[in-house]
């Protein structure tokens, strides 16, 4: 049966998660009312992240099982008008059946945004975290330079995980000021759950001298401890990509196009060829 890869954003404030729950609004969930509403009620999305209520998504990654081929673009184009404007389709790619969105996955990269500002941001209320103190940006990168690497992050285990291999490779971990916020990048291979808002939580107090840069580096080591046991809240959170090799052929339907409205592809910039 014919397969196709979804490019989806969405602002995760008032989801309860991405995977199905019954009677509670979930990513996965608004995908199936959309894919039935299109004359595809088996179309059942399987994401390569199962991102936690509140957690947003700029690139997350799914795939459907299809009863009929479509066309990337024309396929984007059916599903666009019956999501909710809190879930969108950014582009569509035709992949081999049984291709898998979370086995085939190379790595992720995952972005927190925390809101530094004299005065709060109250646009940014639902996307960033406002803690009750100020940050330093050079104490941050500095705690961060301690976790890229392979490791057992099994002091980082929450409730809920019933994952037994805790081994993940970080590859990057940065911070950077844009404007009024500081905004931290985590990449790697994979990450166990909640993860990452547990290693922005550790080096939030390390930066603030809740607890220890030794705390830290000993957490990571796999020792249970106060620097394990931080985590950020979800609205911080977000899932910027996931990667794959080869890169998946996005497409969309994109009305102000010329090619579009001949009914032809329009490709999707990757994350390294938009502006």
């Amino acid at each position: 049966m014919p397969a196709c890869a979804l490019l989806l954003a969405y602002d995760g404030s008032d989801f309860v998660g991405w995977w199905r729950q019954p009677g509670m609004r979930t990513v996965a969930g608004a995908l199936d009312e959309a894919f039935a509403r299109i004359g595809e009620p088996g179309a059942h999305a399987l994401g390569a992240s199962r991102t936690d209520a509140g957690v947003h998504a700029r690139g997350q990654v799914a795939v459907v099982t299809l009863n009929r081929a479509w066309r990337p673009p024309h396929l984007q184009r059916a599903l666009a008008p019956h999501l909710p404007p809190d879930l969108s389709c950014q582009g569509v790619a035709n992949v081999a059946e049984g291709w898998n969105a979370t086995h085939a996955a190379l790595g992720k990269t995952y972005t927190y945004w925390i809101d530094n500002g004299a005065i709060n941001d109250p646009f940014a209320r639902r996307t960033a975290w406002r803690p009750p103190f100020r940050l330093d940006l050079a104490a941050l990168a500095a705690v961060a330079q301690l976790i890229p690497g392979r490791r057992d992050w099994c002091a980082f285990t929450r409730r809920g995980d019933e994952r037994e291999d805790t081994v993940r490779s970080i590859t990057e971990v940065t911070w950077q000021s844009e404007g009024s916020f500081l905004v931290c990048s985590v990449s790697g291979d994979g990450f166990i759950y909640r993860l990452v808002r547990s290693l922005v939580g550790g080096m939030v107090a390390v930066a603030n001298e809740t607890c220890t840069a030794d705390q830290f580096r000993r957490a990571l080591a796999g020792e249970d401890g106060p620097a394990s046991a931080q985590q950020a809240p979800a609205r911080g959170l977000c899932l910027e990509e996931v990667r794959y090799a080869p890169a998946l052929a996005w497409e969309l339907y994109d009305p102000r196009s010329p090619k579009s409205s001949s009914g032809d592809a329009v490709a999707v910039p990757t994350q390294h060829d938009a502006p």
